[in-house]
């Protein structure tokens, strides 16, 4: 038998004796040693508990700001007011929270970080300014992914040499085993791609879409991704203002342009950078401005080619553990049991009233991620049953 064993047997014999209340450890040096063997188990045992209780690392997700010096205002199908400067105030609140928290590692920022109606008063880089001034000198880095908003605002090649062109960060993080892992070598994206991954954890990846690869938004039009977007639309969308769903039926209103695709190099670097986490045992987490599963939000906001990313994405289900989305400023969520992937699709702090808020901080564990919401933002655990 085991020692300790042994002492398990000698410890329950003197209980049965009723001697052990009068045995102090110190009394015997042999029994002195077998009581501090057993207190080293126990303590073991509770360190176990509570290392298991301990996320592995956590991020923070926020959607829609939307800020502009604008004052309230309901939106275009006239169902919910737009607090446009409350916005800015929500996001410092969000900030002042995870500052104060101090554990998540980056956040992500899904999209719409300005409004649309900044261009009109020629004011987008007043707007930018200030909520970029609410991410200064931060202990933790922002991962920005575009929106519509982003080019109703700017063009792509001025994003591009903005802060809000986080590729970057990928690019210094990827390597979490000591080695090139790098997808840039797999595929070779267009020079404007602002789709990327990055290793936070090891064992862990985050790939940052762009959903708005395929559009008519913020495209050269003489690019053949404009081109292609607008046979898109021409093809589906009668109506002569192409951002209204009028007359389209079903999931076909989703073809307007204040949606986007993805273009088929990008879809095959999403293949790609998945199997390359496979190989490495990586899990994974996708982000992207638009959701991309039809129960995950309203119609009206599905990525055009929507289930071209749901095939690749449950091709990949035994490391795809969820997909974080802004765009439908309701939120929604699904999980896709048959996949177990969750599609979680935040409320966009534009139309959150004063006294509330619309963010959360995501806790990753081996076997779930936990997402803590604040305010209009539901918290929830999303197990992964196949993770270690």
């Amino acid at each position: 038998r085991s020692f300790l064993h042994q002492v398990g047997c000698c410890n329950s014999k003197l209980c049965r004796l009723g001697l052990r209340e009068d045995i102090h450890p110190t009394s015997s040096p042999r029994l002195g040693f077998l009581y501090k063997l057993t207190d080293m188990r126990g303590a073991m045992a509770a360190s176990k508990d509570e290392s298991s209780n301990r996320p592995l690392f956590s991020f923070g997700v926020i959607a829609d700001v939307q800020y502009g010096d604008l004052d309230d205002a309901k939106n275009f199908s006239q169902t919910k007011w737009r607090y446009y400067r409350n916005a800015l105030y929500l996001l410092r609140e969000a900030v002042q929270h995870w500052k104060k928290e101090n554990r998540i590692q980056f956040v992500l920022q899904l999209g719409d970080i300005i409004d649309g109606f900044n261009t009109r008063r020629k004011n987008s880089e007043n707007a930018l300014a200030a909520v970029l001034k609410e991410f200064e000198d931060l202990p933790f880095a922002v991962h920005h992914v575009w929106g519509n908003h982003e080019f109703y605002n700017f063009s792509r090649s001025y994003l591009m040499e903005s802060p809000l062109f986080t590729a970057q960060l990928g690019k210094t993080s990827q390597n979490c085993h000591g080695k090139s892992d790098s997808t840039k070598d797999l595929v070779e994206k267009e020079a404007d791609a602002a789709y990327y991954d990055f290793c936070p954890h090891k064992g862990y990846r985050f790939v940052v879409l762009d959903n708005y690869d395929i559009s008519m938004c913020g495209r050269d039009v003489e690019s053949p991704q404009y081109k292609k977007a607008e046979e898109i639309l021409r093809k589906l969308n009668q109506n002569e203002d192409m951002n209204s769903p009028e007359g389209l039926d079903g999931f076909d209103c989703r073809f307007t342009m204040f949606n986007g695709g993805m273009g088929e190099r990008q879809l095959q670097w999403l293949r790609e950078t998945l199997e390359g986490a496979r190989r490495r045992g990586e899990k994974v987490v996708v982000s992207g401005h638009v959701p991309v599963h039809p129960d995950s939000c309203y119609m009206l906001c599905l990525l055009w080619n929507y289930q071209d990313v749901l095939d690749i994405l449950q091709d990949f289900a035994d490391i795809v553990l969820a997909y974080f989305a802004g765009h439908d400023h309701g939120g929604g969520y699904c999980y896709d049991s048959g996949n177990e992937i969750h599609h979680v699709t935040l409320p966009g702090v534009i139309e959150v009233p004063p006294g509330s808020n619309a963010f959360g901080t995501v806790d990753v564990f081996p076997d779930r991620l936990v997402l803590h919401g604040v305010g209009v933002l539901s918290s929830r655990v999303m197990e992964k049953c196949s993770c270690g």
